[in-house]
């Protein structure tokens, strides 16, 4: 899952859904044996595969820092370097867990029915394994996983980028709309994320796409007009702000919760009070050692990072994804590099260690917390599912930073370069930081800071808009839309090719049932980033053209 997703958030800016992999992929391989399958045992496996998603999203960290450290000269991160952040900031998110499940798991279950907290991404979870639990006997979904998940992945293999056999993307010749980077992408995580993602985000997408190819005449390289980002990241960034904004009451009653946390009847504590004790400082002197001496901050930045990015913005970030399934990570990310600099960072790179810090610790905490949310529901020991996820970070850390290294030295990584890989949420953290330091004297292209003006305006006109139910269902999905003006064109096509084909001709023509198309769609994300991963490693040892 890891890997899989350190791919994926790079060449798309989404992450597929471990858990819910996660638990088909153990029901798969054990759904025929003599032994019937638990409903801890699913848990366990989803939280396991829960994890390895948290830690591929900080590969959008590693690439912000190489795309700032090959424009500004500084020292990229090494294999060790990126283990040991993605490792110690993880460690930071699993303490912040052990109160983020008493205020909002714990003492949400003792509120009326009407008030607690919906937990969307958990129901979602649940939503997979329930099925497959009740139809475990003669269920199809296995033979289905494999054949699917054959084919994307020897698909990616021999694709264009690889052996060559297929395409990876149709042009759309009409009009001369080619030359603007107009097609349809053929890439099984598209047509597979957009089943996941929903059909009005693949309609954002489409919008997206259209307004690039509006742009495209007007902009320094037409044929790629999503190099031209500057829209797209403040579009995203005003947006995600403003969701915040929308939901102070949510965020409000987060902040509120800090002191109020007694209360509430746990009889299942993840552990003792002296292992909480003992387990909390060591980890806040493990990373502030690190922090200190080998990434060279300052102890009032480690601090904030500490108590802003690891306790508050944690708790703000998942309750509001359990409310809205919203999770806005990036935005966080945002927020702390900008208090980083605020408490004395003084250059890009430490500004961006608070993206780094959420991408971390935030994924961390709040994935785990949405799993414990699920294990409560179905009466797991929440110190399974916590010492189960803790047992893993090590491992999970050191194939995020290998995994980013193989992936960087394949794959183009840069601000300014056509091909390669999109990496939308590093450009946003990466060009943010360079806004956020004075002495970066970032070059901006022409029209650049109208056209943030302008992204900004729209993405909270946009959000304002989106956040009343009654409009928003008419309205495209301003994720999708933002994500799609930093994206090549025929990916975003491809985005709403793949909604119709889920949707509307396998879902509603052709009748195919639901837990089938989770199926289908799950075989395609992680057939696309098992490939991309085996296509990188068949280019280092030679087997395949590299380039």
């Amino acid at each position: 899952m890891c890997a899989v997703n350190s791919y994926l958030t790079l060449s798309f800016g989404i992450m597929e859904e471990g858990p819910a992999i996660a638990a088909l992929f153990f029901f798969a391989m054990f759904v025929r044996s003599a032994k019937k399958i638990t409903t801890s045992e699913m848990v366990i496996v989803a939280t396991m595969g829960s994890a390895g998603g948290s830690l591929g999203f900080i590969s959008n960290f590693f690439a912000a820092q190489a795309m700032i450290a090959a424009k500004t000269g500084a020292t990229p991160y090494t294999i060790w370097d990126m283990t040991i952040f993605a490792t110690v900031t993880s460690i930071i998110g699993l303490i912040s867990v052990i109160l983020l499940r008493q205020i909002l798991i714990i003492k949400d279950a003792e509120l009326p029915e009407d008030e607690r907290l919906p937990w969307v991404g958990a129901k979602a979870v649940k939503g997979m394994i329930d099925p497959l639990l009740e139809h475990s006997a003669g269920s199809l979904q296995p033979r289905y996983l494999v054949v699917f998940l054959s084919v994307a992945i020897l698909y990616v293999i021999f694709n264009s980028s690889g052996v060559g056999w297929f395409p990876e993307v149709g042009m759309i010749t009409l009009g001369g709309l080619s030359a603007y980077s107009a097609g349809i992408a053929f890439s099984p995580f598209v047509w597979g994320g957009a089943y996941l993602m929903g059909f009005r985000t693949c309609v954002g997408f489409l919008v997206g796409g259209i307004a690039l190819l509006i742009m495209a005449p007007y902009l320094p390289r037409p044929a790629a007009p999503h190099t031209y980002v500057w829209p797209g990241v403040m579009f995203l960034t005003t947006a995600g702000l403003t969701a915040l904004a929308v939901n102070w009451r949510v965020i409000g009653s987060a902040i509120a919760s800090l002191f109020d946390v007694k209360g509430g009847h746990d009889d299942d504590p993840i552990m003792s009070k002296r292992t909480m004790l003992a387990f909390t400082v060591g980890g806040v002197l493990l990373t502030t050692g690190f922090m200190y001496f080998n990434f060279k901050l300052g102890l009032t930045i480690i601090v904030t990072m500490m108590v802003v990015g690891g306790l508050l913005l944690n708790l703000i970030a998942t309750r509001v994804a359990a409310q809205t399934y919203f999770n806005p990570a990036r935005v966080m990310g945002i927020l702390l590099m900008g208090i980083n600099a605020l408490v004395g960072a003084s250059n890009v790179n430490q500004s961006l260690t608070g993206a780094g810090f959420v991408a971390g610790s935030g994924a961390q905490g709040g994935n785990l917390t949405n799993d414990m949310a699920y294990g409560f529901w179905y009466r797991v020991k929440s110190s399974w599912q916590f010492w189960t996820q803790t047992s893993t970070v090590l491992g999970c850390a050191l194939v995020a930073a290998v995994a980013f290294s193989l992936i960087n030295a394949n794959f183009v990584l840069s601000l300014d370069a056509e091909g390669g890989l999109a990496a939308p949420v590093a450009k946003i953290w990466a060009i943010m930081g360079l806004l956020f330091d004075p002495e970066s004297a970032i070059n901006l292209p022409p029209f650049a800071v109208e056209s943030m003006w302008i992204g900004g305006i729209a993405g909270v006109v946009w959000a304002l808009l989106e956040s009343r139910s009654k409009i928003r269902r008419f309205l495209p999905s301003s994720i999708g839309f933002g994500l799609a003006l930093i994206l090549p064109v025929f990916y975003d096509f491809g985005f709403f090719a793949g909604g119709v084909m889920m949707f509307y001709v396998l879902g509603r023509y052709l009748k195919v049932k639901e837990v089938s198309l989770n199926t289908l769609a799950i075989a395609c994300i992680v057939g696309e980033g098992i490939g991309g991963i085996l296509q990188a490693g068949l280019k280092i040892v030679g087997l395949l053209p590299n380039g």
